[in-house]
């Protein structure tokens, strides 16, 4: 847990798929969230993780939001990287049909231990309740994706970052969150399997949350300055994260 008592959020990654070129602010890895609260929760494990492990002591909880490469690909590197721990296997939680997934990818796995965890039934884990829900992304075998809501006492966070369409499933679930995290994948340019921020945020802005940040964030977008005043002049409680953002609740 902080020092203070506060939830952290630390972006490891805010890039798309592959990570996003450029310089500064503007270079991504792939999306990933260390949440740092009553217990430290990672939110995706990807094939960057390697380097986005850098400075972080501790991880109690994993969330997996779908089983493609970018948002679980790292997953043999975390549980080689947990093996300095002496305590319990860590619980990785995800959609039942992820774990399947993952179950068959990655059959050695010692320190991490794979939970189902179905759509409205929250687990209470370590001072978290921890809830997906299931949000249209890609339609392929690797199964279904999620969003996850993290909330500890009065406080919550949202996290949706591949999500296809905008759903009334999706505000309900994110109302009242301090934070939502969402898609930003692509400006000015439409993808079938991720939100538009041009397009999209406007209607985000309309929910009933606090800050919102942007993640998932591909080649389509500005550098990360001219994003800034795009993404504030659209909707003003939004600004797009970048690696190694800190936000504290």
């Amino acid at each position: 847990m902080t020092a203070s008592g506060a939830i952290r959020l630390r972006f490891l990654g805010t890039g798309a798929s592959g990570g996003t070129p450029g310089r500064g602010r503007s270079r991504r890895r792939e999306s990933s969230l260390l949440v740092e609260g009553p217990a430290n929760v990672l939110v995706d494990v990807t094939r960057d993780f390697t380097a986005q492990a850098a400075g972080i002591e501790r991880i109690d909880l994993v969330l997996i939001t779908h089983a493609h490469r970018d948002a679980s690909g790292g997953l043999g590197r975390l549980d080689r990287w947990l093996t300095t721990r002496d305590d319990d296997p860590v619980p990785v939680l995800a959609h039942p049909g992820t774990i399947g997934v993952l179950a068959g990818r990655y059959p050695g796995l010692r320190r991490c231990r794979l939970l189902p965890t179905e759509p409205g039934a929250p687990r209470r884990r370590r001072g978290w309740s921890l809830e997906p829900l299931e949000v249209p992304h890609a339609r392929d075998r690797t199964g279904p994706t999620c969003a996850w809501r993290l909330r500890a006492g009065d406080r919550r966070l949202v996290y949706a970052s591949d999500v296809a369409r905008i759903t009334p499933q999706l505000e309900r679930f994110a109302r009242g969150a301090a934070v939502l995290v969402a898609d930003g994948a692509t400006y000015g340019r439409t993808i079938f399997t991720h939100l538009r921020i041009d397009r999209d945020l406007p209607a985000l802005c309309r929910f009933d949350v606090g800050d919102i940040l942007l993640t998932q964030i591909g080649r389509s977008a500005p550098p990360h300055g001219q994003l800034e005043h795009v993404v504030s002049r659209l909707c003003a409680r939004a600004r797009p994260a970048h690696d190694g953002l800190v936000v504290t609740l």
